[in-house]
């Protein structure tokens, strides 16, 4: 079934446009899978998840081995941490890579910001909606795949996270954009223990830029889709949720496919702005 699903889910829709490759189409995938030889797929599923079954030659870099341990959610480990895990795992910032994961687009679309911010210069999100592709001829198999170690070498990027430093001194005008559940922002959901938004957030959830089956939606959709809560490309906006997964889907919508010029992303997120007990809360 998980087979059948991922095969459905890997062909993407001709006509839909994105920008700088950041999302590959499954064309363009297929493609590169029987033609480069030196592609590095990265699966970013629980081992027991990739175990099961996985896009032949994939590597499992779990997107929660990337987090440091602590009392803060989902916070990263620093650069040279995550540089050593990526080369440890064959993967190097000159590669050329495709991360995926099964089903929601969220943690792939954060280890896709990982990568950029640590200087990779050619990685590109795969996303799954079993709804709307047609069948592809992508070899599944339950057989775990290694590369060679090699080394990850830090290279200055423009994809550099915002830190609550930044979020407590924001340009007047900057929207800051919460992707979590309207529970969440409003504080009123106590099974996620969050007892508000950063002041001055505006809220639009992350899903909004998906299609009902967990796709991107097209350039036009997006935009369309943002000037409902205010959201349009002329505007400085910076995007957070509760612990910077969801936040990445919200900047890859805006930056890489609707070509918004100034969008930037908060990892800490809320997670790590309630950390500090003086930071004020907005109900």
């Amino acid at each position: 079934m998980l087979k059948k699903l991922f095969v459905i889910a890997l062909m993407f829709i001709a006509f839909q446009s994105f920008g700088q490759g950041s999302v590959i189409s499954a064309n363009d995938f297929a493609a590169e899978l029987k033609g480069n030889k030196n592609l590095v797929v990265i699966d970013v599923n629980s081992p027991d998840v990739y175990a099961k079954q996985h896009i032949q030659g994939a590597i499992n870099v779990y997107v929660k081995d990337l987090y440091k341990s602590g009392p803060v959610e989902g916070q990263l480990k620093s650069n040279e941490e995550l540089a050593i895990i990526f080369g440890k795992k064959g993967v190097s910032n000159k590669s050329k890579i495709v991360v995926y994961e099964d089903g929601t687009n969220k943690h792939n679309s954060r280890v896709w910001y990982v990568l950029k911010s640590l200087g990779a210069t050619d990685v590109s999100a795969l996303h799954v909606d079993a709804g709307q592709f047609s069948a592809a001829q992508i070899l599944f198999t339950a057989t775990p795949a290694t590369k060679s170690a090699t080394t990850y070498a830090l290279a200055e990027s423009n994809y550099k996270t915002y830190t609550m430093a930044d979020i407590k001194k924001l340009p007047e005008g900057t929207l800051l954009l919460d992707g979590r559940e309207k529970a969440e922002f409003d504080g009123v959901d106590t099974a996620k223990k969050s007892k508000g938004h950063i002041p001055g957030a505006v809220w639009m959830n992350y899903r909004e830029v998906l299609t009902p089956t967990g796709a991107y939606k097209s350039k036009d959709e997006i935009i369309a889709a943002a000037a409902k809560f205010s959201v349009t490309p002329e505007k400085p906006i910076v995007v957070y949720c509760n612990s910077g997964v969801k936040a990445t889907v919200l900047y890859i919508a805006f930056k890489e496919i609707a070509g918004f010029q100034n969008v930037q992303y908060y990892a800490g997120s809320y997670a790590d702005w309630v950390s500090k007990p003086e930071n004020q809360i907005v109900k």
